[in-house]
This record gives structure tokens, sequence and C-alpha cells, in this order.
């Protein structure tokens, strides 16, 4: 074939473009250089806030989300031993998971204590030394030498005459949500009547969004459990890594059925609309086609592409097709024309079409959202590409026969022939529709939950709950931030706000909290502790030395020594639990949970201490661009408005735009008949709907001389758009529910009403009536 006219130069100069780009692909492919990211949280904005304040977030992340927790019932002593034996072995054999550790080393813990207890007292004891109580304090010492159940001994005296450790040690461990776990061999255990429970945390060696680690990693855990199972023993999973791999195989899953259930649909929809399979393969190659080019585009512009976009991606072949559809039932109209020849009357109204759709995706890439802009591109750049090939494809092919299906369709343009000609009719109806629907949105209420983005299995959360419920582990996620110059100076602010908390957690403003000046007092502290013991009167300690039968001098030099004791500081307690509630030197971190009055919790802020609740702060966010989003449709609306009475005049701003108008508002109407909370998914849905319901009022006003054919391609366009993107309304994240959701209304909406309202434009007309049919 000779190059010798314009579709022939550029669909070679398209088919050079397309093998370039797939030949990168797979060489990046090849050389995993391809990124799927499969984080929920990676499509969100970042917020803005102080730089600090956000690399702590970053870091509270990353120390939550590196971890898995397991939690093994066992029926007995014997069963735990072998199960944390093989828990040990099986770590240790794999590169899955870093070396497990102890949660903590009791003995060693105490020891360290001990070696550094100068400063450690109780909290009461510390108030019987400010009021010069010392006889209070020395009779609990008293009470403490005839406790049966307290061993005592020679060197302990010796160190600890007044026995303050052991007091101060029984307030930490009074300090454990539950008094019934004990640590054994390092890791929390609870024992029941029937039943011994041990928890472990397990930390990981890859990131919990990395699908093949995701992978891994449960293969992992299924043949553990089935190796403890042979011992009765049942096992408790939970953390990032398990809820992440749950959201990745739902995205799958719901790709494969969208795709699946589009494919389907589609097939049996071209064959009721051409009698062929054809358009089966022209639709492919066309899809194929778009979704090469966006997914190098996109990968190329981001360096990854989200999951989520694939997902939505799967669904351009609900879209596209409408062009495709126009054309094909125009073209069995007129077999013996040349189909370029039938592409030149109607390429405008064609071109117009995409444009329409391209501009609502455009308004999508001004919102601060990484993943709809990501989705925005993706979608502009495929929908371009599939409607380059089909124009350029499609004229090449003989007619189809889509007669049987217009006449099967034919009481849709008889329908809209009768609206249009009863103009009572149609204005009477356009008022009704305004009136209900303004009352109904009234009623609409929005959900803005965070929480909501991300796919969640009931199974899942029940075993999160029993993990975190059975050890205490109720963890929120809101906690302050402490920041000073110095660590002593964060030091103080935390002792100053772990007495408001307690002071909080009396009144039941706060369950709980953790912090590391529960557990250690700070320097100063500790400083002012020596020195409150070394103000002791010396015949209070006579009495007491006394009264136990010890030297005085010893504890004279017990007293006089307490000022070279080493202090303990938090270089000490590396292996603690709660260590990690130290970033760094002049940061501290104090976890919260059970808020029951935030603004109490608020009030305690000022420039050195911050309340940081991403949850909360997030669904903020997210309302915050939903309302944006809501007047960037509006925008949009306008923008469009503008385009359209520029190309085909002011007269043809209101068909072109009513029929969307009304869509709109009819789709939030029925979701507030039905009680559904919009958010701003639902809002970024009605940006799909906009483009498509505009291009469904072009092509009728193009098409007047021809409703019969028009009516009967929309029709198909509609249902493929709803085969793709309606599919989405059945998806288990319910903010894909949502956008799923609002565009099957809204499409449905859009065709009825452009069907109805639109009238023919006698100036922009498609003629090819003075043509022969076949």
């Amino acid at each position: 074939m000779h190059f010798s006219n314009w579709q022939n130069k550029l669909s070679a100069l398209w088919l050079v473009v397309l093998l370039i780009v797939a030949s990168n692909l797979v060489w990046a492919w090849l050389h995993n250089d391809i990124h799927i990211q499969t984080n929920i949280f990676a499509l969100l904005p970042k917020k803005n806030q102080d730089k600090a304040l956000e690399n702590t977030q970053q870091y509270v992340n990353q120390q939550l989300n590196n971890k898995v927790f397991l939690v093994i019932d066992t029926p007995d002593e014997k069963a735990l031993v072998h199960a944390t034996e093989l828990l040990k072995q099986q770590v240790q054999a794999s590169t899955l998971w870093q070396p497990l550790k102890p949660q903590l080393d009791t003995d060693q813990f105490v020891q360290t204590l001990f070696q550094h207890h100068a400063g450690l007292l109780a909290a009461e004891d510390v108030e019987h030394l400010k009021r010069q109580d010392y006889s209070a304090l020395t009779e609990q010492s008293l009470l403490q030498v005839m406790s049966p159940g307290m061993p005592i001994t020679a060197e302990l005296f010796k160190n600890d005459p007044l026995l303050l450790f052991p007091r101060f040690a029984m307030g930490l461990a009074h300090q454990q949500s539950n008094p019934a776990i004990e640590m054994e061999q390092g890791f929390a255990t609870l024992k029941d009547v029937n039943t011994i429970s041990r928890f472990f945390t397990l930390e990981l060696t890859q990131s919990p969004y990395n699908i093949d680690y995701q992978k891994d990693t449960e293969v992992w855990m299924k043949q553990f459990n089935q190796q403890l199972a042979q011992f009765n023993v049942k096992t408790h999973w939970t953390g990032t890594l398990l809820f992440s791999n749950f959201g990745t195989q739902s995205a799958e899953k719901e790709i494969s059925s969208i795709g699946l259930g589009s494919s389907i649909g589609v097939l049996l929809l071209v064959w009721f609309g051409f009698r062929s399979l054809r358009p089966m393969l022209t639709e492919f190659i066309a899809v194929s086609s778009g979704c090469l080019l966006a997914f190098a585009v996109t990968h190329w512009l981001f360096g990854e592409i989200h999951l989520m976009t694939l997902v939505f991606g799967a669904s351009l072949v609900g879209v596209c097709v409408d062009f495709s559809f126009y054309f094909m039932a125009l073209q069995s109209q007129h077999r013996k024309i040349d189909g370029f020849s039938i592409l030149k009357p109607v390429l405008p109204s064609l071109f117009m079409g995409l444009m329409t759709t391209l501009v609502a995706y455009l308004f999508l890439t001004f919102t601060p959202f990484p993943g709809f802009k990501q989705i925005a591109v993706f979608s502009m750049v495929g929908l371009s590409s599939a409607w380059l090939t089909s124009i350029l494809l499609l004229p090449r092919l003989k007619a189809l026969n889509a007669e049987p299906a217009i006449q099967t369709l034919k009481f849709i343009g008889d329908a809209r022939c009768y609206f249009l000609q009863h103009q009572k009719l149609r204005y009477s109806s356009i008022a009704l529709i305004v009136l209900i629907g303004l009352g109904s949105v009234y009623f609409l209420k929005s959900n803005d939950d965070i929480r909501n983005l991300q796919s969640m299995d009931q199974q899942l959360k029940q075993e999160d709950h029993y993990v975190r419920e059975r050890f205490g582990q109720e963890q929120g996620s809101d906690y302050f931030v402490i920041r000073a110059k110095t660590s002593a100076e964060v030091e103080a602010l935390e002792q100053q706000l772990i007495q408001q908390l307690s002071d909080l957690k009396m009144q039941g403003v706060v369950h709980s909290f953790q912090a590391i000046g529960q557990s250690i007092p700070s320097e100063l502290q500790q400083k002012q502790n020596i020195q409150l013991l070394q103000s002791i009167p010396k015949s209070d300690l006579i009495l007491y030395a006394q009264a136990l039968q010890l030297n005085p001098q010893d504890v004279f030099n017990w007293q006089v020594h307490l000022s070279t004791q080493p202090i303990l500081n938090l270089s000490k307690f590396s292996q603690h639990p709660f260590a990690f509630l130290q970033p760094n030197a002049t940061e501290r971190l104090i976890l919260l949970q059970g808020i029951q009055n935030e603004q109490a919790l608020q009030d305690l802020q000022n420039g050195y201490i911050k309340l940081l609740q991403p949850v909360k702060n997030l669904s903020h966010l997210f309302k915050e661009h939903r309302i944006q989003a809501q007047y960037l449709l509006a925008y949009a609306l306008i923008a469009l408005t503008l385009g359209l009475a520029f190309i085909y005049g002011l007269n043809a701003i209101i068909p072109l735009i009513l029929p969307v108008s009304l869509a709109l508002l009819s789709t939030f109407a029925v979701q507030a008949w039905l009680g559904i909370e919009i958010n701003l998914f639902s809002i970024m849905g009605t940006f799909l709907i906009i483009g498509i319901g505009v291009d469904y009022a072009i092509f009728y006003r193009h098409g007047h001389d021809h409703p019969q054919v028009v009516g009967m391609a929309l029709f198909l366009c509609m249902m493929s758009t709803l085969l793709g993107f309606g599919l989405l309304s059945f998806s288990h994240t319910y903010a894909i529910h949502c956008f799923g959701l609002t565009v099957l209304l809204g499409v449905i909406f859009s065709f009825i009403y452009a069907t109805l309202f639109t009238q023919a434009d006698q100036q922009h007309r498609v003629i090819l009536n003075n043509q022969p049919k076949s």
C-alpha cells in the first residue's frame, strides 16, 4: 500500500509509536523498573505542616507498619514451649523476618534498674519526702519487711536500706493494663484456666506494601499455622502487612471481576448491536493501545503506578466504545460509502465528545490527591490513544448490520420524538425534576472518614481486636509530640504532661496513655529525688535502723553516697518496648488510647507540645478537598459551558448542559433517598458523568436526521459504560463503591435526559441521507 493519503501515513506513524512504547515497557519489566504501588495511603495528599512533625508522623507510621503481631493460644505449658521454639526456628531460617527478639528481658531490665536505683522512687514515697513526713516513709519500709512475700537480703539492705526500689518496681508493674500478664522468656504471657497465650512481635525485612513480599509472608504464615495446628495451638495475626495484603488481593480480584464482567457484558452487547463479534476485536485493539500508552506515560510522570489506577483503567472500555458505537451504527446505514467519507462529517462530533470527556478529567488533575492525578492522566492519555486508534482502524472495515438492534430499540427514538413534539410535557418534566431534586439534595449527607478508603475483612478485624484486647494493645492513632532544645527540657515537659494526663485519666477524659517517663523519671527528677533522700534527718534514720536492728552507720553511709550513684538514662533503656517513643534526644512521644474529650487534650498544647491525630486530620483533609472538588465541579461545568458556547453558539448552551445538570441533580437526589453518604469519590465520579453526559447531548444535537440510529448507538454506549464503571459499585472498598454507584446513576440519568430533552441543531448536522443505502 502506498502512503498516498493522510490516514495511511498517520496510521503508520501511530503504529510505530505504539511499538516503541511497548518495547520500552517490556525492557523496563525485564529489568524490574516497573513499580506498582499498593499502599492505599499513597493516594492521599501530604498534609501541609511542620516538616519536623511530618518526619515524626512518618517515623511513627514506620514503627507501627513494619511489624506483625502474633498471639498463640496453647492448651498447656508443654505446647507453649514447643510453639515458642518452633517460631524461633522458623523465623531464624527465613529471610522474611528480622531475628526474633524478646520484647523485654525482665531479669536484665530489673538488674539495670537496680544498678541505677538511687533516684528511682515510687510516687507515694516522693510525696512523703516532699511533705517531710519521714515517719510515714519509714512505716512503709517496716511494713514491707514484715510482708511475707517480700524477699529481704543483707545485700538489699546495704544498697537500699529503706527498701525504696521494690516499691518503685511494684509501681511499674501496676502500670500494666492487665496485671495478669507476665514476662516469660522475654515474651508477654497470659495464663487462664484452659488457655495459655503468648504475644510475639515480628519485624519485617521489606515494605508491607511490596506485593511479592506480601505473598511470600502469607505462604509462610499458612505453613506455620498448619504446623502448630497439629499440636492444638491456635494463632492470631494482625498488622499492616495483613491488611495491606487483603487490600491487594481484593483489588486484584476486583480487577479480574470488573475486567471479566465488562468483557462478557460488552461481548453480548456488541453481538446484540451488530450481530458480530468483530467490534470486540477492534475495541480490544483500541483499549489495549490506550492502556499501553496510558501506563507508559503515567509511570514515566509519577515514577510508579498505583494499583487503584489500574482498577479504574480496567474500566476504560466503558468509555472509549462510545465513539466507535456511534460511528459503526451510522456506518451500518450507509454501507456502500467509504468509511473515511462517513467519518469526515461525524469527526467534529466525535472529537468534541472526546474533548468534553478530557476536560472533565483535566479538572481532576487540579486536585492535590496524587491518586486522582494518576487516574486523570491515565484516563486522558488512554482515552485519547484509544480514540485515535478507533478513527484510524474502524473506517477501514466493512459496515456491520445494526438494523435489528435499531428496530428493537426503536422505542428510544420514538420516545425522543414524542417528548420533543410536546413542549409542555418536556418543560413540566424538567420543572418537576428540578423541584424534586433540589428538595431531596437538602437531605444529602456526607461521610469523609478516611478509614473508608480501604476494604476491611471481618475476620482480620476480629483477629486484630482479639490480639489488642487480649494483651492490652488497644492502641489509638493519636499521640502527643514533645519537642525542645535539650533532652533535659524534653524530659521536664514530658513529666509535666504525664501529670496532666494522669489527672485527665482520673476524670475519664482518656482511657490510658503510654510514655517513657512512666517507667523512667527524668534525670532532673532523679537528682531531685536523691536530694530529698539526703534531706532525711539522721534522727529518723537512727530510729528506723534501731527498729530493724541495723547498723545506723551503714544507713548514714548509704545516704552520703547517694549523690555518687549512677543516674538512669535512656541509653540503658534501649531494649524496652517503649524505647521507640523517643525518636531523638530532643523529642518524645506519648501514645493515647480511648480519648473521650478531644478538646481537653487539645488544651494541653503549647509551643513545645503538639497533639497529632492522623486519622482525624486526614478525614478533615478529605472533607476540605471534597468541598474544593464541589467547587471544582462547578468550575468544570462553567468551562464546558463557555467552550460549547464558543463552538456551537449561545443557543446551544441549554440543550447541551441541561441534561447532564439534571442528571447530577437526580443522582444526588437518589443517593439522598437511599441514605447513601457522599464523599470525595462520589464527587470525583461526577466529573466522568459530565464528560459522558455532554457527549450524549452532542451526539443527539448533531444527529437530528437519524434519531433511531443515535438512540441505538447511545444506548449501547450507556450500557458499555455501566458495564465498565457501573460494576465498580459492587466493590468491597467503600470509596470505589461510592464512585461506581455515582457513575451508575449519573450515566443512566444522562442518557434518559439527553434523549428526551436535547433538541437537534439545524446548523451542525450530519448529512448522509442523500447517499444511497445498501
